[in-house]
């Protein structure tokens, strides 16, 4: 016990010691917290932390749910999606529909040239049977202008001819009459008779 009343004792004197004193003047307002002052946080406690930890958990989930598989080849990477289908069967897949498309190709060129033979034949074949039926209305046309000439030439000919055999043909009846039908003697008058 001799212990226990010794501390009193020390108490007792050190309050009986104590003097009041004046508060010493500091800064209030660091000591304090105020609501508007933020702690640096740790980098384990931003906030970036567990909103990048979601994405890339978002990231993995599409992966897996997208089938994604990655492959090194000597080319390079190689990323699929869905079920592992080899190149080898995408390339045969490609070379088969485009050899389907290069025949569809030649089919309709083929049908488009034939299309354009017979367009192109029958459109010459009208042009040509409008030029010809031309042409020949042309040449109707001439030669019957030329005929027409020909013929009026051919009449003014033989009218003349025929004048031309009547005038000769009335001198020989003319001439015929005057020799053999009525043959004329020719009065001989003295020349003390002719009157002049």
């Amino acid at each position: 016990m001799t212990k226990h009343t010794e501390f009193e004792q020390w108490l007792q004197s050190a309050a009986d010691d104590l003097r009041p004193e004046t508060v010493p003047e500091w800064s209030r307002e660091s000591t304090f917290r105020h609501a508007n002052v933020t702690q640096p946080l740790s980098w384990w406690q931003r906030p970036w932390l567990p909103v990048s930890a979601m994405a890339v958990s978002a990231c993995a989930l599409l992966l897996v749910m997208g089938q994604v598989q990655f492959s090194q080849t000597n080319d390079g990477f190689t990323v699929r999606f869905g079920d592992g289908v080899d190149p080898a069967t995408i390339e045969t897949l490609v070379e088969q529909r485009l050899a389907d498309y290069q025949a569809e190709q030649k089919l309709q060129l083929a049908n488009y040239a034939s299309t354009l033979r017979k367009d192109f034949r029958e459109d010459f074949r009208a042009e040509l049977t409008t030029v010809n039926q031309q042409l020949v209305n042309y040449v109707l046309a001439t030669s019957r202008d030329e005929r027409q000439d020909d013929m009026a030439d051919l009449i003014r000919y033989v009218n003349s001819q025929r004048e031309d055999d009547q005038v000769y043909f009335a001198n020989l009846l003319q001439q015929y009459s005057e020799d053999y039908v009525e043959p004329r003697q020719y009065p001989v008058y003295p020349a003390s008779q002719v009157k002049e």
